[in-house]
């Protein structure tokens, strides 16, 4: 089984139901974290819907903890879910405001790893 990622009427990733459960269960931990909305809505009958324009500025949030952070820790943790949510990001047509310009090297190159690992349907 696996489960859609899906914005209006376009699929985004259609991971396993476990890896879409990990993926929905860290993003709603973060965003109590960050005390932002996820733009993640529940898993229903295989399905997560995504409010775009509210994920774009829940990991742009992110992106935006992780570079003013030096707690290296804290930035390993992040770094993984960042490196996921940017294919969503990019697949989706978004723009992150906050990626600074010594990192985005960084962050595109996480990103187009994870994309080739992450199907869209």
């Amino acid at each position: 089984m696996s489960c859609y990622f899906q914005t209006a009427d376009e699929d985004l990733w259609n991971p396993s139901n476990s890896v879409a459960r990990l993926f929905l269960d860290q993003a709603n931990t973060l965003a109590r974290l960050i005390d932002r909305k996820s733009g993640l809505g529940p898993i229903i009958e295989d399905e997560c819907e995504i409010n775009f324009p509210e994920f774009l500025k829940f990991v742009d949030s992110l992106v935006e903890a992780y570079q003013n952070s030096n707690n290296r820790p804290f930035r390993a943790l992040l770094r993984g879910f960042i490196s996921v949510a940017l294919v969503l990001v990019e697949r989706g047509g978004g723009v992150l405001e906050s990626v600074s310009p010594e990192d985005s090297e960084m962050w595109e190159n996480l990103r187009s790893s994870n994309a080739l690992g992450m199907p869209k349907g």
